[in-house]
């Protein structure tokens, strides 16, 4: 029933156009065109992910959407023209299409004697482009794939026969491709749609691309020169053919090489056309949808916990994809840092972002050079950790269709509206099916490379006694502050339980970490012979020091203040002692105290006061701590897999 009415109607509108001059036809279909393109444009979030992969950056947002506007347009004025091809003769062809590089293919015939390949693309009206072969003198044959409506299918074909062009279709091109090739004809062909996993891959536009091997065979196997065919519409009706050189190899034995050279030269030339003018390809289709290639964006909101995890989870996307058969370089990691300009443009941005508006519209809430970084960013999968980028996560999901994953909760946004949530089991949170839930932190860490990063740390830190304990130290933060009493106390309590049980001593502080604190600690316990290392991270920080202390330590001790620290200390599977830091308001409760008191009836830690230290120390030394760690990991793998 749909094949009759689009057949139908598709010869009521043949019927109407071919009574009305062309270029009212062409002024019409622009109208109509615009109007799909802001009624029916299903397909914009392709084009526009495909146009920001292709361009980073090239183009503004309201740049973009003016190219794919005009694939729309000149989409409906090539189905005009298609629709009005019996009218089409040569004074047509005389007056509204100019041919370039004709003689190019003269030469090579008028030598050689032997059929010719017109290698072309979806660019332009390419439907134009077998008509004015057949009228010029070229015995033209064109593949066409067989479309599921059976009339509606014959009655364009028919269109693109009018003038003389034969129609091979897809599903038994090959004999009858040969067969032309022999007598000398010429053959049309559209290589620029994904080919699958048959295809080969070349670069196009700076991607991978699985290209239709099928014009390189016939070329090979005839030696039937190439020639790139593309169509350019000027304006209205007026079109100029581009003929560009040969593109065929001598066949030199192997046969996967020349397939490859072949189509990347024309890739190449399709490229330059498509640079030229964008808006005449059709971004609609899904160009890369076999791509080896994938790119996982990191946003970095400035805070090392958040960024560290993010880091983890995009590499575990990786080591998942490895495991698929995909090298490593396939998938891409690039981090993009993301900041506001104040505290009151974040929440103009989550407020604007909830009310449906898209990153371009609220771009004024980032400073200039940001919002040129994100406006220029492609990804397929992005990744973020905390709530203040969750949605600008979700801005890249809306833009690029790409894949979302959150690490905590994001407050405001619906976990739903997220790919994958990774959330720790201590933030209260609904369960649904894109949930992961975790009681350590996210991490790329296993046993192995957690030994790895202990060895090196032992090398530099010449640690000699049976026992270690680590120290890690935050700093002030919006909900506590950090005194040096506080940590002369934590330290003194740390180094008596050291010289009960002979242990050395590792201490890392924290980019929030005052610089009272900082300087008390460098004159009370620098020259300790105990302390193996003292780690201030805003002086002389190093990467892997934190795994290091995690990997070595036999106890933990860390400050409360921040979760994702906590946490962390909790991932290494080892015995955790934590200590609160003042609060600045003594009369509420913190989400910090709330994530450490849940963890501790979880029996992950221990809270322990500063004045107690020394002998909590000295009970949970040789308390054995779950291995949360694998399962954690294994739990986001197995979310991970519903995503990749």
């Amino acid at each position: 029933m749909a094949d009759w009415i689009l057949y139908l109607l598709v010869r009521f509108e043949a019927f109407i156009f071919r009574l009305l001059p062309l270029k009212l036809s062409l002024w019409i279909a622009r109208r109509f065109g615009s109007l799909i393109y802001y009624t029916m444009g299903r397909r914009k979030t392709v084009a526009y992910a495909s146009l920001r992969a292709a361009f980073k950056g090239r183009f503004t947002h309201a740049q973009s959407n003016r190219i794919i506007k005009e694939v729309y347009q000149n989409l409906a004025q090539s189905y005009i023209e298609l629709l009005k091809f019996p009218q089409f003769d040569e004074a047509y062809v005389r007056k509204c299409i100019r041919i370039e590089g004709q003689e190019k293919i003269k030469n090579t015939v008028k030598e050689e004697d032997k059929g010719v390949i017109f290698l072309t693309a979806h660019f332009g009206n390419w439907e134009l482009c077998s008509l004015t072969g057949s009228t010029v003198g070229y015995k033209m044959n064109v593949l066409a794939r067989f479309q599921k409506m059976e009339r509606l299918n014959g009655y364009l074909n028919k269109m693109r026969g009018s003038k003389g062009a034969n129609v091979i279709f897809k599903d038994d091109a090959i004999k009858e491709v040969l067969d032309a090739l022999k007598r000398r004809e010429a053959v049309g062909i559209l290589s620029d749609q994904d080919g699958g996993k048959r295809g080969e891959f070349v670069n196009f536009l700076g991607r991978p691309a699985s290209t239709p091997k099928g014009a390189a065979h016939f070329s090979l196997k005839t030696g039937a020169p190439i020639f790139p065919v593309f169509i350019i519409r000027e304006r209205g009706p007026y079109h100029t053919i581009m003929v560009g050189d040969d593109i065929s190899v001598i066949p030199s034995g192997d046969i996967k090489k020349d397939i490859h050279e072949i189509l990347q030269r024309f890739a190449d030339s399709l490229a330059k056309y498509i640079e030229q003018y964008p808006g005449q390809w059709l971004w609609l289709h899904k160009r890369w949808k076999s791509t080896p290639a994938r790119y996982v964006l990191v946003l970095n909101d400035g805070r090392a916990g958040h960024f560290k995890q993010s880091r983890a989870l995009a590499g575990t996307i990786r080591k998942a994809r490895v495991e698929r058969g995909f090298s490593e370089e396939d998938t891409v990691i690039e981090t993009l840092e993301v900041k506001f300009k104040s505290g009151l443009a974040r929440a103009v941005f989550d407020i604007g972002s909830l009310l449906g508006f898209g990153l371009h519209s609220l771009s004024f809430c980032f400073p200039k050079g940001i919002y040129d970084n994100l406006r220029a960013a492609y990804a397929d999968y992005v990744v973020s950790c905390g709530a203040s980028l969750a949605g600008v996560n979700l801005a890249f999901k809306k833009d690029l269709g790409a894949r979302s994953a959150v690490i905590m909760k994001p407050n405001i946004y619906n976990i739903k509206n997220f790919d994958l949530a990774v959330i720790p089991v201590h933030d209260k949170s609904g369960d649904s099916g894109n949930v992961v839930f975790t009681k350590g932190t996210v991490t790329d860490l296993d046993k192995d490379s957690l030994r790895e990063y202990g060895e090196k740390l032992k090398k530099r830190a010449a640690v000699n006694r049976g026992k270690i304990l680590g120290v890690l130290l935050g700093g002030d933060s919006k909900s506590y502050t950090f005194e040096k009493e506080l940590a002369i106390e934590v330290i003194d309590g740390v180094m008596a339980a050291a010289v009960d049980i002979d242990a050395d001593v590792l201490i890392t502080t924290s980019r929030r970490t005052p610089r009272a604190v900082e300087f008390a600690l460098k004159e009370r316990y620098g020259k300790s012979e105990r302390v193996k290392l003292l780690l201030i991270a805003n002086d002389n920080n190093f990467e892997g020091a934190v795994e290091g202390i995690l990997a070595l330590s036999d106890l933990i001790v860390v400050s409360g203040e921040s979760v994702a620290m906590v946490t962390e200390a909790v991932s290494s599977g080892k015995p955790v002692s934590v200590f609160m830091p003042q609060k600045i308001n003594k009369f509420s409760g913190t989400k910090q105290e709330t994530s450490v008191r849940n963890l501790e009836r979880e029996g992950l830690l221990a809270v322990t006061a500063p004045a107690d230290m020394s002998a909590d120390i000295k009970h949970l030394i040789n308390h054995k701590q779950a291995d949360i760690l694998s399962g954690d990991m294994k739990a986001v793998r197995a979310g991970l897999e519903k995503i990749l």
